[in-house]
């Protein structure tokens, strides 16, 4: 990411800028401040998404503690900062693994947080008594945080909160700056005394369903991302989008999904992994229990918990005082999409005739962003201090500095290891003034099976998939003829006393593009048994045109590639075969497989499949051992060989990952 440093600005009568010390800049000392102060303390200082832990051992700040640290010692000698505000997520009760003993007393857990973070905390004590206001609000991950357990520890701290596990903070001379983290709008993340109640039979179930989430990836990531098997329940209607609840269910499934399938911990889908006995839960749950899934009576929800979710949304943002409530669908569709936080901030505050606020800073999502509009307003991301910032690895250790006046100022900044200050604003801004409105032909796209009528018996179905709701109808007729012709190929050139059972399923990858295969099954009468076979192919959703890309689009080296499959870095699956894989056959079939790569034809036989996996087959030798072979591997592991193409795919993967 290109950085700004910020330059040295002379003082004006009118306002003081924000420049660096031009003694200390690059050089690591704790006795310079941060800046070269003005006379006034007239700046306000937000952090957020700290992320402190119980345990170093799967802590997400360890390295950058000290850095912290150090931060507020030099925040303490800027004497032109009036306040600093810990904007959520500072003590960390979500990023914890399966395994983590069970507890009942909520309380002393943060304790036991606050007493391995000490230095920080000590700290922080001294940024209160140096004359700067000590601001805390909550976020998701430390919402069941009460009150007494932070003052106890610092006790000059000025707790923010109006609903449960939520706080927004107005300041500044006039009251123009508004800070929250964000998670209120956030269906993941924001408190849930609703969901579950009926359930566990109390309104102190708080926590949502993020929460069990980043239990399950915590695990994963400890677990050192190991590669399982896991056998989700799998959707296969989509619901019509004018069913706004099943839609919004199938939106909800088809998000978790996305994520579930690629972190796939150790530990069994039917485990009961998380042993729950604290606010409000006594009991142990399985992942199956709160992921979506077709029930008995076709309606898609979560067995156990978050049951429906898609219909208690409203009375959440009620019990969770959002100012101008959203639907569902909104709310879900954004947890993938960092704009929709701007558009909250811009619904909420900085658009609502109701407020009269000039400056919104959220938290929350780790992707620092810097907005300045036309009308002289402000929507900021102040970013995250956690060692690793997946999504944004150059950035981390960022805090935004509003100043307040007649005329209020913002700034989004980095606190590098050598003690010096970089402006990101530059690097992370949008176009000013307005988000860009969407023009993509495929928001309302939709997709449905369809059933050749009066073909097969009771064992046989050819379907095909229809696509409805894009912007160019002529592209949209285009598309389903040749989704259907592709789909049916198979029965148009079958014998005479074959029939065929056609399964497609299909991927939307890098915004416009359908990866499609179709498991095929032929039934002939005296055959000894039925043959498997399988399809594949690429279409483009803005052309409607076949054969949209072929492999050697998405990867660069060939020879690379083909070593991985010789290294037996990709996943193997014979067609119709149960049980254990002998070591022989393994080995042969990746010899099989590299032998197939240099083959025109191999360019067609990959597909993007469910989990973020990159997938390619080849012919089985026979019956016994497997009809066609299938392998995959996770796209992330192919960053190194990818082409723009891919790189582009695997960075819409990392977001959805965060």
């Amino acid at each position: 990411m290109k950085k700004r440093v910020l330059s040295v600005l002379l003082a004006s009568s009118m306002a003081i800028s924000l420049a660096l010390f031009t003694s200390g800049c690059g050089q690591k000392s704790s006795a310079a401040a941060l800046w070269e102060a003005g006379s006034i303390r007239n700046k306000i200082v937000v952090i957020s998404d700290i992320h402190i832990g119980i345990d170093d051992q799967y802590a997400e700040t360890v390295k950058n503690r000290p850095l912290l640290i150090e931060f507020l010692q030099k925040l303490q000698r800027t004497k032109d900062v009036r306040e600093l505000v810990i904007d959520g997520d500072f003590l960390d009760e979500w990023f914890l693994p399966v395994d983590y003993s069970s507890y009942t007393d909520v309380q002393q857990f943060y304790k036991d947080v606050i007493a391995n973070n000490q230095g920080v905390i000590d700290e922080l004590n001294k940024v209160a008594d140096s004359g700067i206001k000590l601001v805390y609000i909550p976020g998701n991950h430390d919402m069941t945080q009460e009150n007494d357990i932070l003052q106890e520890a610092i006790p000059k701290i000025v707790q923010i909160r109006d609903a449960k596990g939520l706080g927004t903070y107005y300041t500044g001379d006039r009251n123009e700056i508004v800070i929250e983290h964000g998670h209120r709008y956030d269906v993941f993340s924001a408190p849930d005394t609703v969901t579950n109640a009926e359930l566990v039979g109390n309104s102190d179930t708080i926590l949502p369903a993020g929460y069990f989430y980043a239990r399950y990836a915590a695990t994963w990531v400890l677990e050192g991302r190991p590669k399982v098997e896991k056998n989700l329940p799998v959707v296969t209607n989509v619901p019509d989008k004018s069913d706004i609840d099943q839609y919004g269910a199938f939106m909800y499934y088809y998000i978790l999904k996305s994520v579930s399938e690629r972190m796939t911990p150790n530990e069994g889908l039917d485990e009961k992994i998380f042993d729950m006995h604290m606010a409000g839960f006594d009991d142990a749950y399985t992942y199956l229990d709160f992921y979506p899934a077709q029930q008995a009576d076709g309606t898609i929800s979560a067995p156990v918990l978050f049951k429906n979710i898609q219909r208690t949304w409203d009375e959440r943002q009620k019990a969770n005082q959002v100012k101008v409530p959203n639907s569902f669908l909104e709310a879900v569709a954004g947890t993938v999409d960092w704009e929709y936080y701007f558009r909250q901030a811009k619904a909420q505050h900085l658009e609502n005739l109701d407020e009269n606020v000039d400056v919104v800073v959220f938290g929350h999502t780790h992707a620092p962003s810097y907005r300045a509009m036309d009308n002289g307003k402000y929507y900021i991301n102040d970013g995250t201090w956690i060692d690793h910032n997946t999504d944004y690895p150059d950035t981390t250790r960022t805090f935004a500095v509003i100043t307040t006046g007649d005329k209020t100022t913002a700034g989004l900044y980095m606190y590098e290891e050598d003690g010096s200050v970089t402006d990101i604003a530059a690097s992370v801004s949008g176009d000013r003034g307005q988000a860009a409105p969407a023009t993509n032909s495929l928001e309302n796209a939709s997709f449905d099976y369809k059933a050749v009528e009066n073909y097969g018996d009771d064992d046989t179905q050819a379907r095909y998939v229809e696509v409805s709701g894009l912007t160019d109808t002529t592209v949209q007729e285009k598309l389903n003829q040749a989704l259907k012709e592709f789909c049916l190929a198979p029965i148009s050139s079958a014998e005479k006393d074959t029939n065929y059972d056609i399964m497609p399923v299909f991927e939307m990858v890098g915004g416009d593009l359908l990866s499609i295969r179709t498991y095929n099954t032929a039934y002939t009468p005296g055959a000894a048994y039925p043959v498997s076979s399988i399809r594949t192919q690429l279409f483009s959703l803005t052309t409607g045109d076949k054969d949209a890309g072929n492999l050697w689009d998405f990867i660069k080296d060939k020879d690379a590639f083909k070593q991985l499959v010789l290294d037996g870095k990709f996943g193997f699956a014979p067609a119709g075969v149960e049980g254990e894989i002998p070591k022989e056959l393994k080995t042969a079939v990746y010899q099989k497989l590299a032998q197939n790569i240099d083959a025109p034809e191999f360019a067609t036989k990959f597909y993007f499949g469910d989990g973020g996996n990159l997938n390619v087959w080849c012919e089985g030798d026979n019956h016994v051992t497997g009809d066609y072979w299938l392998f995959d591997i996770p796209v992330i592991e192919l960053e190194g060989l990818a082409t723009n193409q891919l790189l582009s795919i695997i960075e819409n993967l990392k977001n959805l990952s965060n």
